[in-house]
């Protein structure tokens, strides 16, 4: 596998953990969603950093592979657990 393939997949992966971390401060720590928001934008752009230099890719190649399937899974994990928790019967 490329490592552009490995730093997309790492990125698809890590969107799920920081829709689950979004989801959790705001609904248990009750930090407003723009606050949240910008803490996945900073996930992003920090593990994209990291992640080009451990895989040798350039910065701004790394910061393009994966952008979409990062933001997508991580609006719909974060949308999709706080729909759920807010809408369920007590």
């Amino acid at each position: 596998m490329k490592p552009s393939e490995k730093l997309y997949w790492v990125k698809a992966g890590l969107a799920l953990v920081a829709g689950i971390v979004c989801f959790s401060l705001q609904a248990y720590a009750n930090i407003d969603g723009t606050l949240v928001f910008m803490l996945g934008t900073l996930l992003y752009l920090a593990s994209t950093d990291l992640l080009s230099g451990y895989f040798k890719l350039d910065r701004g190649h790394g910061l393009k592979v994966g952008v979409g399937a990062y933001v997508f899974l991580w609006i719909m994990v974060w949308t999709l657990l706080y729909t759920i928790t807010r809408t369920a019967p007590v």
